[in-house]
């Protein structure tokens, strides 16, 4: 005997409409989607049912559609407990339903999962013939899925007219939830993809990268067993870059991307690091086999073209460095640093090669190598390259007359100075990027406190001469209101030993825009007064172990410090002496004729400006 419930049709006699009304207005409340969707969308299932059975004799509610483990799922929803024959029977009347359609008659594997709304109200004690089904299929665009919504109504004949708009009102809202949930699901996914994949080449980022290579040691720890570990930097892809354009760039990492997905196996993984640097995790691989599959990579890179729209092929190459579990390093970080000192090494032979660790190297500095260029690397990411100030006070006022900017890295523990990570940053070509930040952090401080006087500022000769290095430090000042006079370039005498020419091009250049320059460590090398004459110079800063000697026994210091000075002073030009350490010092800087001071016993250098 059917279930009928008490007084449900009388409601339509007296108020059909308003009860309908109210019944889809409720229903509107339920169409809310939110993040929260994916996780909750059984319960709305379940409070459309609760609804849908004020005003129609709703038995169940039911979906048909691909769960998240890509296998069918027969959902349904109970408004009471049915019996296991009514389950039974409607399992087996579903199954029909289904081989009757079409579109879904081929599939055979699904499951029926069963949900009940009032858990431990009996449903009377039916058979599937008893109930009447209403269904409507659904597609979704983006995912593109499709399934079925159905309802099962106690069978009483043709429904009346409003409780057609009842059942469509369930059936729309039941499409809506289940749209939102694969539609949620399928971003979900979408966002677990991009967190852990590299959107250009779809190989796995420098997060994922880390993952695995931990979790690839540990087991190989556990099972000891060898691996192998690729770092693949990308030779001279700046000139691509900026000859092409970065659409070319792009398509030649993409290239890249699938030259090294071919090269290595199924179960390997391939990962884009950062920037062109690829690296590859080669799980029971030796050496012999590594050095095969890298191999492999530099002949496919060499023999590929790259289009481009003027009809030029750009061809390219690779350097690749090699390091392996466990007989080079032993842990994830070493391996990496490892590899990737390779990687340099290879480029320092000539690039388009591949190199790994041998019997000579000493593998602890190479670590030490290594760890110095992520630290770098680590640093500019996370903006710690800041400026120091260390005073520069006029010998015979005492007064403070300028600043040096000074780079450091702040790191949690300590502060680097330059020293430590200068010539490793010019290495690794990171330097133009270093100065940026510096320089960037350096105006910012100059305006938060309002200084109005000079700055020397010690640039890299190599971040100098790339030819956008000046417009962006010139756009920088425009927008931080500095005026060009105030900045005092430094260049070591050092450095325009190798590039005479070329820095006299461009001193002479940027002094028209009203920049000075300083020639530090003056006197170190052995043409120092060849260099007042070619450049057109403000400041000389004399070398620090002359200035260190002026208390010594040795009267040849004090006669080259009063040489320079004198000479400096008939070519109207500035002399600076650093190294001041003691008041004994600064009075013999004072009795060499040299203008102004700098020094631990002036102040030492701090990131706070006046």
């Amino acid at each position: 005997m059917i279930h009928k419930r008490k007084g449900l049709f009388s409601r339509f006699s007296g108020s059909k409409p308003s009860a309908i009304l109210r019944f889809q207005a409720r229903l509107l409340k339920e169409l809310a989607v939110s993040s929260s969707t994916p996780k909750k969308w059984r319960d709305q299932v379940k409070s459309i049912l609760s609804e849908a059975a004020t005003v129609i004799d709703v038995r169940f509610l039911y979906a048909f559609l691909l769960g998240e483990d890509d296998k069918w799922d027969f959902e349904l929803f109970w408004l009471d407990e049915p019996s296991p024959e009514t389950r039974t029977s409607t399992e087996a009347l579903l199954t029909r339903k289904l081989t009757e359609d079409g579109a879904y008659q081929n599939i055979r594997q699904f499951k029926f999962i069963h949900t009940v709304v009032n858990a431990g109200a009996p449903e009377p004690r039916v058979m599937a013939q008893d109930f009447e089904l209403h269904a409507r299929t659904f597609q979704i665009e983006t995912p593109r899925e499709s399934g079925i919504v159905g309802m099962g109504l106690a069978r009483r004949g043709r429904p009346h007219p409003l409780e057609r708009i009842a059942i469509d009102g369930t059936l729309t809202s039941f499409v809506n939830i289940i749209s939102a949930l694969k539609a949620l699901s399928a971003y979900t996914l979408e966002v677990e993809r991009f967190a852990t994949r590299d959107p250009l080449t779809n190989l796995y980022n420098q997060t994922s990268f880390w993952d695995l290579l931990e979790y690839e040691t540990s087991r190989s720890k556990r099972q000891k067993y060898t691996f192998s570990l690729l770092v693949i930097d990308l030779d001279n892809f700046k000139a691509i870059n900026d000859s092409f354009g970065h659409e070319v760039g792009d398509t030649f990492l993409k290239a890249v991307s699938v030259i090294l997905k071919n090269a290595v196996r199924s179960g390997d993984i391939a990962a884009r690091y950062a920037g062109d640097q690829f690296t590859a995790i080669l799980p029971v691989c030796d050496e012999g086999q590594a050095h095969a599959v890298a191999g492999r990579i530099i002949e496919s890179v060499r023999s590929y073209a790259c289009p481009t729209a003027s009809g030029t092929a750009v061809k390219g190459t690779v350097s690749i460095g090699i390091a392996v579990y466990p007989d080079h390093a032993g842990e994830p970080k070493d391996l990496f640093l490892l590899a990737d000192n390779m990687v340099t090494q290879a480029k320092t032979c000539g690039k388009d090669r591949l190199s790994m660790p041998s019997e000579h190297d000493d593998v602890e500095v190479l670590k030490s190598m290594g760890e110095q260029s992520i630290m770098i690397l680590e640093a500019l990411a996370n903006k710690r390259i800041v400026p120091y100030f260390q005073p520069i006070m006029d010998v015979k006022t005492r007064k403070i007359e300028a600043y040096e900017v000074l780079t450091r890295i702040v790191m949690p523990d300590r502060v680097i100075t330059a020293a430590e990570f200068i010539e490793k940053a010019e290495g690794m070509g990171a330097i133009g990027r270093l100065d940026y930040q510096l320089f960037e952090h350096t105006l910012a401080k100059v305006r938060e406190t309002k200084y109005e006087g000079s700055l020397f500022i010690n640039l890299s000769p190599k971040a100098l001469v790339l030819s956008e290095f000046m417009p962006t430090i010139r756009k920088m000042m425009r927008d931080y209101g500095l005026d060009p006079s105030k900045l005092i370039f430094e260049i070591t005498e050092r450095d325009t030993v190798k590039n005479i020419r070329l820095f006299d091009k461009l001193i002479h250049e940027l002094k028209q825009d009203g920049f000075r320059f300083a020639i530090d460590d003056f006197g170190s090398g052995y043409s120092s007064f060849q260099y007042i004459k070619t450049f057109s110079i403000d400041f000389l800063k004399v070398d620090g172990a002359f200035i260190r000697a002026l208390v010594g026994d040795s009267t040849a210091e004090k006669h080259i410090v009063s040489s320079i000075a004198a000479l400096a002073g008939k070519l109207q030009i500035k002399t600076i002496a650093e190294y001041v350490e003691s008041k004994e010092i600064l009075c013999e800087v004072e009795s060499a004729g040299i203008d102004y001071a700098q020094g631990y016993f002036i102040q030492k250098p701090s990131p706070d400006l006046f």
